[in-house]
């Protein structure tokens, strides 16, 4: 059922994952059962998820979109 809990059409938050050197790019999105939430609130909990993972310390930098609009950006360091 995960295909059903992130939708990529349904999705509010889209997160854009730069990674270092010649790893793959990756695409996130929120979980569509928090669509309902304040953006900043839905960035905190995809943040907390993303820094949990391996593909952490491959990134350089980290983009929000919502509604293909950017609304956050953050390099990791």
């Amino acid at each position: 059922m995960a295909n059903q809990f992130f939708k990529k059409e349904q999705s509010k938050i889209k997160m854009v994952i730069l990674t270092k050197g010649k790893n793959e790019n990756k695409v996130w999105y929120s979980p569509t059962n928090q669509n309902k939430r304040r953006s900043e609130l839905i960035i905190q909990s995809m943040l907390k998820r993303f820094a949990r993972s391996k593909l952490f310390t491959q990134t350089n930098v980290v983009q929000f979109y919502e509604n293909n609009v950017l609304i956050q950006q953050m390099k990791i360091v």
